[in-house]
């Protein structure tokens, strides 16, 4: 058993569950909607790109409203000045925070300042944007490297072919220091949801055995959960509607 792997017998932090599905990133409502038919915990993200601090009260303000309508709510920033990424860390915003990945100061400095996720460390990169020393620093502060399908969905074949070339090798990474995971849809629209199982098989693709991509879509993300909703999160609602 590598480092990575978690206890499947339910005992440690968090109780492990074979049947109960996280999406950890889905950033509509149309998305969330049919996310919540497929996966029993739906984590609602809101996308923001900061070029320079943003109105903090307003922020609060809408993370609160959002957490009324979906309870489980990150924070995904984008932005080319990494700076900004302490600046939105030290705020008690009470959600998950997710860092777009891509730029390598960027990637850094979101593992060094703690985030919850780095999404997609190799994004519009011509390399994976990690590396050992990232992924030791990854593993000591438990930032977990989420994997997105959604950039797979609109590149073309040579495009796709390399994107699951730095997958493969973050996951290698990833499993070799036993730095936290998730597989998501990262879904902008209903169209780019999926289900555990393409989810799951998207895990296998880029090198994971079974029970480790099946971890990565309940283990991990519920550990993720736990910092910000307790030992017991709150089961995903539907949304309401208006």
């Amino acid at each position: 058993m590598s480092v990575g792997t978690p206890l499947e017998d339910g005992e440690g932090e968090v109780s492990f569950s074979r049947d109960h599905f996280v999406e950890m990133d889905v950033r509509s409502e149309e998305a969330y909607e049919l996310a919540s038919e497929w996966f029993d915990e739906v984590v609602f993200t809101r996308k923001l790109v900061l070029d320079g601090p943003p109105d903090w009260g307003e922020l609060k303000d809408e993370l609160r409203l959002l957490r009324e309508r979906y309870e489980k709510v990150a924070l995904l920033l984008v932005t080319s000045r990494p700076g900004l990424i302490k600046e939105v860390k030290k705020r008690n915003l009470r959600a998950l925070l997710y860092v777009q990945g891509g730029d390598m100061r960027v990637n850094r400095l979101a593992i060094e300042n703690g985030v919850d996720a780095l999404i997609s460390p190799w994004f519009g990169r011509k390399d994976p944007g990690f590396d050992h020393t990232l992924a030791g620093m990854a593993a000591r502060r438990g930032v977990a490297i989420g994997f997105s399908l959604a950039p797979l969905l609109s590149a073309g074949p040579y495009e796709r072919v390399q994107i699951l070339r730095f997958m493969t090798k973050t996951w290698q990474l990833v499993d070799k220091y036993g730095v936290p995971r998730f597989i998501t849809s990262s879904a902008e629209t209903r169209w780019e949801v999926r289900g555990p199982g393409d989810l799951m098989g998207l895990g296998r693709n880029i090198g994971m055995d079974a029970p480790r991509a099946r971890a990565s879509l309940n283990f991990y993300p519920r550990r993720l959960l736990k910092k910000v909703w307790g030992a017991q999160p709150p089961s995903a609602g539907k949304c309401s509607g208006s």
